[in-house]
């Protein structure tokens, strides 16, 4: 691996990383510190995390393409090579979404945070009790939110950690397939030339 790959996985990663933080940010602003009701903020989130997921397999898709013929002809374009750039690309991407969580939740406060989401779960609570369920079976609720009170914030590092394990699986799943065929179509173009 040349320098232009790894300059080509700062590059994708940067771009990948900054539009997923964004997409992020936005999701944690509608969990916890937006006005909007219960259900119109959870239709949103829905929405807005099935067009992030299609964004990230596209980007990745697409960057995994470009990288895949940038390969100099003399050199193989392996599906192991391929699959490295993916799960590289994520993970980098996994970094700056971390980075960028916590400096927002710092940013806004995080007791500002968690009270956003206590919040959300007492609205949760109060929807099933007026769907006719009885105060005494939502005791889950309520441990659930009290242990939030009693969370520290986590370290940017373990924000991070979790952050790139994610990214690195969410990458890993679609990679396997962008990057066989990627190889594949590489494969076969230099073979009819």
């Amino acid at each position: 691996m040349n320098r232009d790959f790894w300059s080509d996985v700062l590059r994708s990663g940067a771009i990948l990383g900054g539009v997923m933080s964004l997409s992020y940010i936005f999701e944690r602003y509608l969990l916890a510190f937006s006005d909007m009701a219960l259900l119109k903020a959870s239709a949103i989130y829905s929405i807005e995390w099935i067009v992030a997921c299609v964004v990230f397999v596209w980007m990745i898709a697409r960057f995994t393409r470009r990288r895949a013929e940038a390969v100099p002809p003399q050199m193989p374009v392996t599906y192991s090579y391929l699959l490295s750039y993916v799960l590289l690309t994520a993970m980098l991407s996994g970094v700056l979404v971390g980075v960028a969580d916590t400096l927002y939740v710092s940013a806004m406060g995080y007791d500002v945070y968690i009270a956003g989401l206590v919040g959300r779960i007492e609205q949760l609570q109060q929807m099933y009790i007026d769907m006719g369920i009885s105060a005494s079976d939502m005791t889950i609720f309520e441990q659930y939110a009290d242990q939030l009170r009693y969370v520290e914030q986590p370290s940017m590092l373990l924000t991070v950690f979790g952050k790139l394990q994610t990214y690195a699986l969410m990458g890993c799943i679609p990679g396997f397939i962008i990057a066989s065929v990627n190889s594949r179509r590489i494969r076969r173009m230099r073979e009819q030339k």
